[in-house]
Formats: structure tokens, C-alpha cells, sequence
């Protein structure tokens, strides 16, 4: 009897939405090499769009990784939407052109004060 197994991964964000749970070949996302889970690998895709939108506007280029790691704390932590981040971003940078979002934890007090007492 041929005993198949199908092959498991740890998932490759560091923000895993599963806690660890190993992902299934069949049902893994594969980018550069690393396997996802498909929602992580869909927050990581729209928070690395975030960050890119905050960054192209900024002088130092060098704090992409800290934009990434407060949008991920953002959304993983405090619960806040990624869409209400990517939309308040995009409206910051219409709205002032020569001063876009510089204080990405403005966003978050931003959301707790009209989205949840609102």
C-alpha cells in the first residue's frame, strides 16, 4: 500500500494570521521561494502596497522596513483594516502633496477616533 502523504510548510510570513499551523503544498502560495498561507500571503502583498505608497513620497528610502513593521502592527495588533490604511494613505497624499503621512500611529488614532466612537 503506497502511503501519500502530502507535504507541509511552515509559512513563510512572520505575522502569521495561523499561529505557526503548517501549510499544505496543494494549498500554499508560493513567493520567492517561501510558502503562505493564501491570506497571509494576501496581507503581506496589500501591507508591501502600503508601504510602497508611503515610501514613494518620502525623502530617506531606508524606513520602508519600519513602514512595514508599523502597518503589520497596525492591522495584526490593533485590529485596524488594511483597506482604511492603504485609503487614508492615498488620501493624505492627494490632500497634501507636499506633506504627505509622516506619522503612520496618526492613522491609527485617526481610525479609533471615527471608526469606533463614531
Amino acid at each position: 500500500m503506497s502511503d501519500k502523504t502530502t507535504k507541509t510548510y511552515v509559512c513563510g510570513y512572520s505575522s502569521c494570521l495561523h499561529h505557526g499551523e503548517p501549510v499544505a503544498a496543494e494549498n500554499s502560495v508560493v513567493i520567492n521561494k517561501k510558502h503562505y498561507h493564501l491570506d497571509c500571503a494576501e496581507l503581506k502583498q496589500t501591507v508591501k502596497e502600503c508601504v510602497d505608497i508611503y515610501i514613494e513620497n518620502r525623502e530617506n528610502k531606508s524606513d520602508a522596513a519600519i513602514a512595514n513593521r508599523i502597518i503589520t502592527n497596525m492591522v495584526i495588533k490593533n485590529n485596524i483594516p488594511i483597506d482604511f490604511i492603504k485609503h487614508k494613505i492615498k488620501q493624505s497624499l492627494s490632500y497634501y502633496e507636499d506633506k504627505p503621512v509622516f506619522a503612520l500611529y496618526g492613522l491609527r488614532k485617526l481610525f479609533w477616533q471615527n471608526e469606533i466612537k463614531a
